[in-house]
């Protein structure tokens, strides 16, 4: 596998590699006395099947890295790809295309994208070739797309391995896909080809009901959970370790330049349908009832709810994105009630009373 370059990677943290599989590395691709690396049986189960043939220069300097093997989440992925191959022969030539014909999970990734977010004008070999050389050349992205991934595995229960985050249920890939074609989408913004990052945004509006700017700034870990209907603006900036559920929108007021989206601090829960306006802060580890307008900042480690959102209380987690405990218990209704009842005349939402810990 020769797919990784760049810099500025880290594959260190604690959020990924602890949980990560830690699965033998094996050589899965074809020798050139046409046997196959292990034993399994790819010449019997897989037909002909029409796929991309992009072979990227790996850059000598990390090379060390490539071979080494250490690439977990890209053999958990290829070796779930296998046994559902073997369960499902029906869908070997769908699961050898997509998976386990690829070197690496940038290559694989780029075609999965490439293939859906193809149309006449668009081709799926050019689009390949856009995705693949950007993440082959850039450490960050490749240390994102892992960090993602994980995410989805560890956040989601609907994620039964990592292979869905990519290819199975609707629900899942297109919140993993959307997010990484905007990682790419970015990249070409900064590089100054904002007609293609922006040609990339409407394909990936139109395909997977998810509108985020190529713009915007988006760290690492994140979980968009269904994610149809989120809508992320220009100057939107989101730390990591956030889960944003469906039907986000974080987006400005007026017709104002400058600064005017949102800033997200890491480990932040956003529940579904939330909207929050303007250049306001979601402080880190904040929780957001689902339904909430927000015009306000949220300090950090706090839990809003309401239309317009109001303090109702302090979340006990470090990193509430990563529990994923926002369900509407009696305790969450008794809060916010007393919460209102308490609230000042003007409608301001700190009452010392609100000040309470939840648990």
């Amino acid at each position: 596998m020769a797919c990784i370059n760049g810099e500025n990677g880290d594959f260190s943290s604690s959020s990924s590699l602890s949980s990560l599989p830690m699965i033998v590395s094996r050589n899965l691709s074809a020798r050139d006395d046409g046997e196959t690396g292990d034993e399994f049986p790819f010449e019997r189960i897989f037909p002909v099947y029409a796929r991309g043939t992009l072979n990227p220069v790996a850059d000598p300097v990390l090379l060390d890295f490539t071979n080494s093997g250490y690439d977990p989440i890209w053999d958990s992925i290829r070796e779930e790809a296998k046994l559902e191959a073997e369960e499902e022969p029906i869908l070997s030539s769908f699961l050898y295309a997509s998976i386990l014909s690829h070197d690496c999970l940038e290559q694989a990734l780029s075609f999965v994208l490439a293939n859906r977010l193809q149309n006449p004008t668009l081709l799926a070999t050019q689009l390949m070739d856009i995705f693949c050389n950007v993440m082959v050349n850039d450490r960050g992205i490749q240390s994102s797309i892992r960090l993602d991934v994980q995410a989805f595995k560890d956040r989601d229960p609907a994620c039964l391995s990592y292979s869905s985050a990519i290819l199975h249920l609707k629900f899942v890939p297109q919140g993993y896909l959307a997010l990484q074609a905007y990682r790419v989408a970015h990249k070409l913004w900064k590089q100054g080809r904002k007609l293609l990052a922006l040609a990339l945004q409407s394909r990936v509006s139109e395909v997977f009901g998810i509108d985020i700017h190529p713009a915007a700034r988006i760290g690492k870990g994140i979980l968009l959970d269904h994610g149809t209907g989120v809508v992320i603006g220009e100057t939107a900036v989101i730390g990591d370790r956030v889960s944003i559920l469906h039907g986000v929108t974080l987006g400005g007021t007026g017709k104002e330049t400058g600064d005017r989206h949102p800033n997200i601090g890491d480990g932040a829960l956003l529940g579904a349908c939330v909207t929050i306006l303007g250049n306001i802060r979601i402080g880190a580890g904040a929780m957001v009832a689902a339904g909430s307008l927000v015009l306000k900042d949220v300090p950090s480690h706090s839990m809003v709810a309401g239309n317009p959102a109001k303090l109702i209380g302090f979340v006990d987690e470090q990193d509430p994105s990563l529990t994923m405990e926002h369900d509407a218990t009696r305790e969450f209704f008794q809060n916010v009630a007393v919460a209102y009842r308490e609230t000042i005349p003007n409608g301001s939402s700190v009452s010392g009373s609100c000040r309470e810990r939840t648990h």
